[in-house]
């Protein structure tokens, strides 16, 4: 599995997606033919990785998802839809959710990883089994993260090739 690989490319797309941004301080920049400028109190619409570099800077304050709140939601949900169904999750997620992460301190941290692996857990379960029966669909899709829908069809894959393999089906 590539998981890593997809993760950093939908990584670098939800980074380009815009975000909102309160501006505290004026400012103005002109780099590499990139011009950008806010005046203190007004909210701007920019790549989020752009407003992260100027709230870093104190410029502002760049809105951005409860991701322990939704976490707890997803956990919440996935729970109560039983062990054969399986809740939405937006596709980005697990990284909207990491990255949220880095800025927690030591047990903060542990806490929201505790929580998401039991999510993680539950949902795994679930995946294992249905893609042990039926090949992804555009529902099933559209519940899953980008993580999940590679976890899914390798899933989906090896079964298959695993039944084949019993039944002799290796096509030599």
């Amino acid at each position: 599995m590539e998981i890593d690989k997809i993760e950093k490319v939908h990584s670098i797309g939800y980074r380009l997606k815009d975000a909102k941004f309160t501006v505290n301080q004026d400012f103005k920049f002109d780099v590499a033919g990139m011009k950008m400028e806010g005046k203190q109190g007004e909210v701007n619409n920019m790549p989020q990785w752009v407003g992260k570099i100027l709230a870093d800077n104190n410029l502002g304050l760049l809105d951005s998802p409860d991701m322990i709140t939704e976490l707890k939601q997803a956990l919440s949900k996935e729970k109560m839809v039983g062990e054969y169904q399986i809740s939405t999750l937006e596709p980005h997620f697990y990284i909207k959710l990491k990255e949220s992460m880095k800025e927690l301190n030591r047990d903060d941290f542990d806490k929201v990883e505790s929580m998401m692996l039991e999510l993680f857990r539950m949902r795994r379960g679930k995946l294992v089994k249905l893609a042990d029966s039926i090949k992804l669909n555009s529902d099933l899709y559209n519940k899953l993260t980008v993580e999940e829908v590679i976890f899914y069809k390798t899933i989906y894959e090896n079964s298959i090739e695993f039944e084949n393999q019993i039944k002799g089906d290796n096509n030599e």
